[in-house]
């Protein structure tokens, strides 16, 4: 009972320095990303942290958390003390996907996570080794079919919207896909650029560059429309695969961070992204910039939740 009421206390005088200047006196600031290092995603945290270490006048460190396609590193911003001292840059999959497919999540997005603003949206892109000789989605199908031993899809990990969007893409298509999750795009290229599997699925951000230069193939991209940086790649959906799978990441914080705290970041990171240099860069990695309120992340993440209901019940999928 004296350790808890101790802990009490303690929690206690740190809620109340933060509350005198905005964050727990002499913390660091840490995002964490639930992703790997070095892909697309990690460098618009990184970005944003640099800028918000200059608005903030204090440390801003990005941690990579990886596995469990999220969730791993989304408990650990759950669990984290609501000071000001941790965020999470979460993916849209862990988000508005995973609690329809994990019935143990262990959290619940709209309970334990506050949101402060959106930051980027993007779609996904469907690619394929350059050894796989399919110029077409259609060509794909049809090589996939008569190559079963090699209709294998890699995704940056289990859950996530590429996942997904595997899983759909195979069913609509009548393909037998098997999956492989990485830790994160950079472990599963090498993969990919030696033709052992021969399908990768992830944003297209992280893979434009290799398109570009010949390495890979992308085949199609998830969007409603055609993405504005690859306006010559058909939309699967164009493609006759009714796979519509939009994503966007944004910074959450632990639920009990009080509303004047999640404010303050929410009007910083919105300043932070409509810089027209962070804006730039952002456009120049492969996303589109948004900068949303806290308020309107709210409303696009649960319109998003009620959306996947239905879709994950309807194709089948159990973990």
């Amino acid at each position: 009972m004296r350790s808890l009421l101790r802990s009490a206390v303690v929690a206690g005088l740190a809620l109340l320095t933060f509350m005198a200047d905005g964050f727990a006196a002499e913390q660091t600031l840490k995002i964490v990303f639930p992703f790997s290092a070095g892909g697309s995603g990690d460098a618009v945290a990184r970005l944003v942290a640099e800028h918000l270490q200059k608005s903030l006048g204090r440390p801003v460190i990005v941690e990579n958390k990886v596995g469990a396609g999220g969730r791993i590193g989304a408990l650990a911003v759950k669990d984290a003390l609501p000071d000001g001292s941790t965020l999470l840059f979460a993916g849209s999959s862990q988000l508005t996907l995973q609690p329809h497919i994990y019935p143990d999540l262990g959290y619940d997005p709209a309970v334990d996570l506050a949101p402060i603003s959106q930051v980027v949206r993007f779609d996904q892109a469907l690619a394929i080794s350059s050894q796989v000789p399919a110029k077409s989605v259609k060509e794909l199908v049809v090589w996939l079919k008569a190559n079963p031993d090699k209709a294998i899809y890699g995704s940056p990990g289990a859950g996530t919207f590429p996942h997904f969007a595997g899983i759909e893409f195979g069913r609509l298509s009548g393909v037998d896909f098997r999956h492989i999750p990485y830790r994160g795009t950079s472990a599963a290229l090498p993969d990919l650029l030696s033709g052992r599997i021969a399908v990768y699925i992830a944003s297209q951000a992280e893979l434009i560059e290799l398109h570009k230069s010949g390495s890979i193939r992308i085949l199609a991209t998830t969007g409603i429309s055609r993405s504005t940086t690859l306006p010559d790649i058909p939309t699967l959906k164009e493609s006759g695969i009714d796979v519509v799978v939009p994503g966007w990441f944004g910074f959450y914080a632990p639920a009990r961070m009080p509303a004047e705290l999640v404010e303050r970041l929410q009007n910083e990171i919105i300043a932070i992204v409509r810089l027209p240099d962070v804006h730039a860069k952002i456009l120049a990695i492969g996303y589109e910039p948004t900068a949303t309120t806290s308020a309107e992340l709210k409303k696009i993440q649960l319109a998003e939740f009620e959306r996947w209901g239905p879709i994950v019940k309807a194709s089948g999928y159990k973990p």
